[in-house]
């Protein structure tokens, strides 16, 4: 049989493209509808009083989310590299199963792990729920046991991102998820114009992450939440 006529070629069809001025109207909405409460607004407060950058309410409703993911075996586990641990730690609090669910927060700043103590007392949390390690992220990441943990939040300088990944993959149990808030930078790794450190960092951890997507060790997602968040899932 002869082969059938050749037609025009077959268009590509996207479904529900926002335009900006649509994606602000939809960040605008959820952020204005999330849940929240008296813990959670005092620990925003405190932040902003101390000059602490902390999630929207639109990333901290993903991230609740990503603490309500079942997991097997022992308690669930989390580890928050960010001088904001207090409300980010919050968030995963209130995803976690009731009664369960431990807080490792890494920084360096004693006034942060104060903040971040009031804000889990506050929200009644027990003591045994949650622990600071008093160094820098990526010091302090690389002390943490292996294979131990289902989410790592990593608000870190754009120029550390592909070490943070590096180091933080390994504290994963497989499965786990690491999410590296503000990865994208509002989109300045596809900005030709931006060659500045923090932009070529951006861009050198995309490549990187693709590498290792490549090799099957991890499965990434990008969304437009904050400045734009990577995340990284480990296989």
């Amino acid at each position: 049989m002869s082969p059938p006529p050749a037609g025009p070629s077959p268009k590509l069809v996207t479904v529900n493209v926002n335009t900006g001025s649509a994606l602000d109207a939809v960040r605008s909405y959820i952020n204005g509808t999330a849940r929240s409460d008296d813990a959670l607004t005092e620990a925003r407060t405190a932040a902003s009083e101390f000059g602490l950058l902390y999630p929207d309410a639109a990333t901290g409703e993903f991230l609740t989310f990503l603490a309500a993911r079942p997991v097997a075996g022992a308690q669930p586990g989390a580890v928050v590299m960010s001088p904001a641990c207090g409300v980010i730690g919050l968030h995963l609090f209130a995803g976690f199963p009731d009664g369960t669910g431990h807080v490792t927060c890494i920084d360096p700043e004693v006034e942060h792990q104060k903040l971040a103590k009031q804000a889990f007392t506050s929200a009644g949390r027990r003591p045994t729920s949650f622990r600071f390690v008093p160094s820098s992220p990526l010091d302090g990441i690389v002390r943490l046991a292996t294979d131990s943990y289902d989410l790592i939040i990593a608000d870190v300088d754009p120029e550390l991102l592909t070490t943070a990944v590096d180091s933080s993959l390994p504290a994963l149990r497989q499965g786990g998820v690491l999410v590296l808030l503000d990865a994208l930078l509002d989109g300045a790794p596809g900005d030709p114009a931006r060659t500045d450190r923090q932009a070529e960092a951006a861009r050198a951890v995309e490549a990187h992450l693709a590498g290792l997507r490549d090799t099957g060790t991890v499965e990434t997602a990008r969304l437009p939440l904050g400045a734009g968040m990577t995340v990284v899932t480990r296989r």
